[in-house]
């Protein structure tokens, strides 16, 4: 089976719909494996960035750890990457 990588960028306003975002990504990509989360500022400028790896498909736990990560920081633009295969 060959791996291939998806992507999504949005700015994370809130809570409740940085949530909604982050659940719709995995219930797209039921076996993204490795996650990568960037974070930036809305001029852009970096921020932070994390790598998880997703065990045994448990991507409730992966969302609320992703969610809380982004929501830490400073409002701005978040890009979310995985590995699916």
């Amino acid at each position: 089976m060959v791996a291939e990588a998806v992507a999504l960028v949005f700015e994370a306003r809130d809570l409740d719909s940085c949530t909604a975002i982050v659940e719709q990504f995995f219930r797209d990509h039921p076996s993204a494996n490795l996650i990568k989360v960037e974070l930036s500022t809305r001029d852009r400028r970096p921020l932070g960035t994390r790598v998880w790896r997703v065990e045994e498909g448990n991507l409730e736990a992966a969302s609320h750890i992703i969610v809380g990560f982004i929501m830490t920081q400073p409002r701005g633009s978040a890009t979310i990457s995985a590995r699916v295969d």
